[in-house]
């Protein structure tokens, strides 16, 4: 009897999995994800610019998986039972499994202040980039506030320099935490020269329509753009799964969660071997889904011993205003910045989308 393999999440996690699946005959492979396709989130702030479409950075499921052996419920996950094996969706469907990758990702996380969830935009998804993007195409010079120096807000600050006022508010005393402070100040220094004003060392402590209150600073706006934070579905904290303290699946050393659930991308938390929390990124996710992918196969197969899991960041590149970039690159790091940046990290995308579509049989559309 075939297998039914329900990948919940059609993230750079869930695909990277499914890849690692497609040809094995003893599977019904099973996609759910309500989003019409693949969102390329690393190139969300560049669909800001002017010109630029949010819809080139979503790859159509109906195209990428018209040859697959790939079934897709578009549809929202709402709750899983363990126990009995199956999905409760958003439509009130139940979906059967044998086994579970979840890799439905994360949400932005907003902290207990007032206002700010009504008010802020978020950029998570390729909806919250055309609300975004409605909101700034409006007219030229309007005043935007940043919450958020990491790297979408950075680079989100980098696009709209040119046409907007813009600020940029970080509780932390530095930007980009994932990189070195070197590069980090490069960043600073390039965007402050751009225009970019940043408010470092503030809290935020209080939103209303029209203005924040970011430690003793009162900034006024028209725009306000929250990039300070992810965390799980909420909805998460209703199943049986085992949760940590933030409502993150607990998994062991091969991303399994309960008996043939596993879990991948932004909501599996890996621990570098410094011990220290591995950046939750898209590369990150695509290995972990690969990982899962390669595991549930080799178990099908009864292929024991399993592999171990070996994340390793290939680099970390940031744009900056158009044309320039910082970050590093390769394992231990080389130190890149200005034009040379940008352009890898250019050529980054590239070759994922390549990748995405020799690993579906397809060419990458035009």
């Amino acid at each position: 009897m075939a297998q039914r393999i329900v990948v919940a999440g059609g993230g750079y996690a869930g695909l990277a999995a499914l890849a690692k699946l497609l040809n094995e005959p003893g599977a019904r492979l099973t996609l759910v994800d309500s989003e019409p396709g693949h969102t390329l989130i690393p190139e969300l702030p560049e669909a800001l610019s002017p010109g630029k479409q949010v819809s080139r950075r979503v790859v159509s499921y109906d195209h990428l998986l018209k040859d697959a052996r790939v079934s897709r419920i578009a549809d929202a996950i709402v709750s899983i039972n363990c126990a009995q094996r199956w999905l409760s969706l958003g439509s009130g469907e139940q979906v059967a499994f044998d086994w579970l990758i979840l890799a439905v990702g994360t949400v932005p996380a907003f902290p207990h202040i007032a206002g700010l969830q009504k008010f802020a935009l978020p950029l998570k998804s390729a909806k919250d980039t055309e609300r975004i993007k409605r909101h700034i195409d409006r007219r030229a010079n309007q005043t935007v506030v940043i919450v958020g120096g990491g790297l979408t807000g950075i680079e989100i600050a980098g696009v709209l320099v040119s046409r907007h006022r813009v600020s940029v508010v970080e509780g932390s005393t530095r930007l980009l935490p994932g990189l070195g402070p070197g590069l980090a100040a490069y960043a600073h220094r390039r965007l402050e020269t751009a225009g970019v004003h940043f408010h470092l060392g503030s809290q935020l402590s209080e939103v209303t329509a029209d203005h924040v209150i970011a430690g003793e600073h009162r900034l006024n706006y028209d725009v306000l753009i929250w990039a300070g934070g992810i965390e799980p579905p909420g909805w998460l904290r209703d199943t049986d799964l085992p949760l940590d303290s933030q409502g993150y699946p607990v998994g062991d050393d091969t991303g399994e969660v309960a008996d043939q659930i596993y879990v991948a991308g932004d909501l599996w938390r890996i621990r570098g071997y410094d011990k220290r929390w591995i950046p939750q990124t898209a590369q990150l996710a695509e290995q972990a889904g690969a990982y899962v992918g390669t595991v549930i196969g080799r178990r099908l197969h009864h292929d024991y011993p399993l592999p171990t899991f070996h994340p390793r960041l290939r680099g970390m590149l940031v744009a900056l205003n158009p044309g320039k970039g910082v970050g590093w690159v390769y394992h231990g790091g080389l130190a890149v910045q200005g034009y040379s940046a940008r352009w890898m990290k250019r050529m980054v995308f590239r070759q994922y989308r390549r990748g995405l579509a020799r690993a579906f049989g397809h060419v990458w559309p035009k």
